[in-house]
């Protein structure tokens, strides 16, 4: 799953497909918890990651990377082409798989953060208080 963490307003974004059962289980219950992790198997002191913990709201329909100027979500898709320059430079069939499995912005609110390499924890409470 592709995602960008936005770290002026501690939301985390990522693209699933509308019919995804990540979908169906958002409009069930919004409150998610998400883990990204790397595994190194020689050596588990050098594992790394980060859980986030929040409530999650479907943005809006896209159409991958093309979005109208103006909106919210256009300095998101331009944080995704960043990280991700392979997907907006893909061409036919890629781009067109892409597409398919990446038409809804979904938006995380994150109220907790985890994050450790190996055996070193830290956890940050976030106070949405004072968040835009």
């Amino acid at each position: 799953m592709f995602f960008v963490f936005d770290e002026k307003t501690k939301d985390l974004f990522v693209f699933t497909h509308s019919k995804s059962k990540k979908i169906m289980n958002i409009r069930v219950n919004p409150k998610v918890c998400l883990t990204v992790d790397v595994r190194d198997p020689q050596n588990p002191f050098e594992n790394m990651g980060v859980m986030v913990q929040g409530e999650a709201a479907i943005e809006r329909p896209t159409d991958s990377f093309s979005v109208i100027e103006g909106e919210k979500p256009v300095r998101i898709y331009e944080e995704f082409s960043k990280k991700y320059p392979v997907l907006s430079k893909a061409q036919a069939p890629t781009h067109l798989k892409y597409q398919e499995f990446a038409e809804i912005l979904v938006r995380v609110r994150a109220n907790k953060m985890v994050y450790w390499k190996g055996p070193h924890f830290v956890t940050v409470d976030f106070d949405r208080e004072f968040m835009t």
